[in-house]
């Protein structure tokens, strides 16, 4: 469901593809809306109160993100629409919750990243914390909502009652595993380009982006195995060889010597040169930093079909991506985002 005049905010927010800003033509909404439908309908009225009415009469699932203001203001409460369709799972999506001290309070990626202690941990220890960019806090929640309707599908089919869902961006990156904590539990912090330890035990060297040739370069893992295996790999066996793995962990300069190493290394090795030797010869955790488009372009995505081109009468062909789950090794078919207000006829 859509507002007007403009429909979903998403429609206006850049980048747009080739030839103009056009609200059918915004690739986050063309991303996020493959396989949707369109109604366009002003909710805030007396009429289109009674068509949403209608519309969830006969639906199993609501999904909104109508803040504490807004639910005030309409008079909608969690018992509004399971009252006529008690079979009905509600989902509510918000940045803090609907109730609490800050459940009043406006919010933004950059303000959830925070609070939720995730950009604690990115970025150079010594200066500021940085965020992931984009709204990765709404993706994920939107992950969490997804596996809670379907436990409470799964509760309806036995109970026969649906139920009112609370989902907050807030809580989604806090309970992030692995994220703010260590497997002692202890606080993670920045640790610029290596990736930060999982616990105290953790191992630094070798855990590292660097840079090749042609772009940069990750190197994974931290185990001891992993270790003796990058030190084959760069004839250094005199770096693991009677030393006691525990005694490593946590040498700065044992990092800093690695990273030099890992460098000389890569010396005249483009990125998919380094990939191939390190993941195949050594099978060890290596990686290339891609770019969206090189990501497209990438073997094993094309080999799992993990791209599909549609056709948008208005946008024109593109590729988007796949649904991530194939069912019997086949992918689910995608269907293209829809225009504004679209479906209007068939549902109103």
């Amino acid at each position: 469901m859509e507002s007007p005049p403009f429909g979903d905010p998403s429609r206006l927010t850049g980048p747009f593809l080739p030839n103009g800003d056009h609200p059918e033509k915004s690739a986050l909404f063309l991303h996020n809306n493959t396989g949707k439908k369109s109604v366009l309908l002003d909710w805030s009225t007396n009429q289109g109160f009674k068509s949403l009415k209608r519309l969830i009469a006969d639906a199993d699932v609501l999904i909104e993100d109508w803040d504490l203001s807004t639910r005030r203001t309409k008079g909608v409460d969690a018992n509004t629409f399971v009252s006529f369709n008690s079979q009905l799972i509600e989902v509510s999506i918000t940045p803090f919750g609907l109730s609490g001290p800050y459940s009043k309070w406006k919010s933004s990626p950059i303000v959830q990243m925070a609070m939720g202690a995730i950009m604690n941990i990115i970025g150079i220890p010594d200066r500021e914390p940085l965020m992931i960019p984009g709204y990765q806090p709404d993706y994920l929640a939107g992950t969490n909502a997804c596996n809670s309707v379907a436990i409470a599908l799964w509760e309806r089919d036995h109970s026969g009652q649906g139920n009112f869902l609370e989902i907050t961006m807030l809580e989604t990156l806090a309970n992030l595993h692995q994220a703010p904590l260590d497997m002692e539990g202890g606080i993670r912090h920045r640790n610029g380009h290596r990736q930060s330890a999982l616990s105290t035990r953790g191992f630094a060297p070798g855990v590292c982006t660097l840079e090749a040739n042609d772009g940069y370069v990750t190197f994974g893992g931290g185990s001891q195995g992993i270790w003796e295996q990058l030190c084959l790999m760069m004839g250094r066996t005199d770096l693991y060889e009677g030393k006691d793995f525990t005694d490593l962990t946590g040498d700065k300069e044992l990092s800093d010597k690695v990273d030099w190493l890992l460098v000389k290394w890569m010396e005249g090795k483009s990125r998919a040169d380094i990939h191939r030797e390190a993941s195949s010869d050594w099978q060890l955790p290596v990686a290339p930093v891609l770019t969206i488009s090189e990501t497209i372009e990438d073997i094993q995505f094309i080999y799992q079909g993990s791209f599909q081109e549609l056709d948008h009468p208005v946008a024109g062909r593109s590729v988007y991506p796949s649904p991530p789950s194939s069912i019997n090794e086949k992918r689910l078919p995608l269907s293209r985002a829809p225009l504004l207000g679209e479906h209007n006829s068939e549902y109103l």
